[in-house]
């Protein structure tokens, strides 16, 4: 009996060891599950976040009408009702891209928006839209989400890249900053834009092409 009393206590031990390593395996499952759910739930926040930047995109008209005004030749477009006023109530503009390139003059004096009322539209509305994409911007620069999660604006990105009219107001008014951050977070990224290319566009034509 004795003689049986260290091959008890090496039994006891082994057990000891096999429940120390079942124990420190289901430790490892639980914090690689917790790891992947916290991974998880930092992935949801974020793209909730960039769908949040989306939705006041997409339901601000003003910034609506300036994509129009940017991705459009001419025609008929529906005015935002905050800037109406401008035009005498008027509830759409003939849109013209040589008034266009006009208001974009960063040279602009306050008495030519006398001129022609669209030139105040088009500069107050290309203003909001840059001062939006700012903000995208900085949400991208602090790591709040990728461009992979807000990737529709990479197309307002290349369009912008081709659009010769919008590069003298982009950097006369602070802007270009945030604008090359976008470039370079949407042609570095592998979103559906990274390749996305307009033709140098200086009088603002709409055409589209994709790079192969």
């Amino acid at each position: 009996m004795l003689s049986s009393q260290p091959e008890i206590g090496t039994v006891i031990a082994i057990s000891g060891m096999v429940v120390g390593l079942v124990g420190a395996g289901c430790a490892l499952v639980g914090g690689g599950i917790a790891f992947y759910n916290s991974r998880k739930a930092v992935h949801w926040k974020r793209a909730e976040l960039a769908n949040s930047y989306l939705r006041d995109f997409n339901n601000n008209p003003e910034l609506v009408f300036a994509c129009r005004c940017l991705d459009w030749n001419g025609g008929r477009l529906p005015l935002p009702e905050s800037l109406r006023a401008i035009n005498d109530d008027a509830k759409f503009i003939e849109h013209d891209r040589a008034v266009f390139r006009e208001a974009l003059r960063p040279d602009l004096r306050t008495d030519e928006f006398e001129h022609d009322p669209r030139i105040q539209i088009y500069r107050m509305a290309i203003d909001s839209f840059l001062s939006w994409l700012a903000l995208v911007a900085g949400a991208l620069e602090r790591n709040l989400f990728v461009a992979e999660d807000i990737e529709e604006v990479g197309y307002w990105v290349a369009k912008l890249e081709s659009e010769q009219v919008m590069r003298p107001f982009i950097v006369a008014y602070g802007y270009q900053a945030s604008v090359e951050k976008l470039v370079r977070c949407f042609r570095e990224g592998k979103g559906a834009y990274q390749r996305w290319v307009f033709p140098p566009n200086p009088a603002g034509t709409a055409t589209r092409e994709r790079q192969s």
